[in-house]
């Protein structure tokens, strides 16, 4: 910015400043937040070219009143998405003790299977799924090709489908 422009713009912010702060104070909630859109209004002037206007302080509110319908615009997504999300938490409770009750029993059906996996079929299926181990690190640790475990971890996941309940 140049000198001169910013010498302009500090005599627009003594001249227009309590009264931007007047305007905004008396359609906003706190002090603070006037203050804020007063500095907000000030920023957007300093990048718009000023030379060519015919009434400065026109543009300066123009720019005040655009600024308060931006943010009653921002205000009511907000709020709309804030009433929507009550209406979904309203419909489904996450803590329902029926859905904890059920989601134990199943997680213990599905440890109780993988317990039953024969040795090295349970110990393939822990590293990969729980783990998150690779397929050829766990062949090379067991000294089996990849094909080999995939095959464990494919038997593993269908005797844990029927143990439990899912598909076959």
């Amino acid at each position: 910015m140049a000198a001169e422009a910013a010498d302009d713009l500090e005599r627009l912010s003594r001249k227009f400043r309590p009264a931007l702060v007047a305007f905004f104070s008396r359609r906003v909630s706190s002090h603070a937040e006037a203050e804020d859109m007063t500095q907000e209004v000030f920023i957007r002037l300093a990048q718009t070219e000023t030379e060519n206007l015919d009434s400065t302080e026109a543009f300066i509110f123009r720019i005040a009143t655009n600024l308060l319908r931006d943010r009653s615009r921002r205000d009511r997504v907000r709020d709309a998405y804030r009433q929507s999300v009550e209406q979904e938490d309203t419909e489904v409770d996450p803590l329902d003790p029926h859905r904890v009750a059920a989601a134990r029993e199943t997680i213990g059906k599905l440890w109780a299977a993988i317990q039953a996996l024969p040795e090295p079929t349970q110990q393939i299926f822990i590293l990969y799924r729980v783990e998150n181990m690779d397929k050829q690190t766990i062949a090379d640790n067991f000294g089996y090709n990849v094909r080999t475990v995939e095959k464990h971890i494919s038997r593993a996941l269908v005797f844990l489908a029927r143990r439990v309940g899912g598909r076959p």
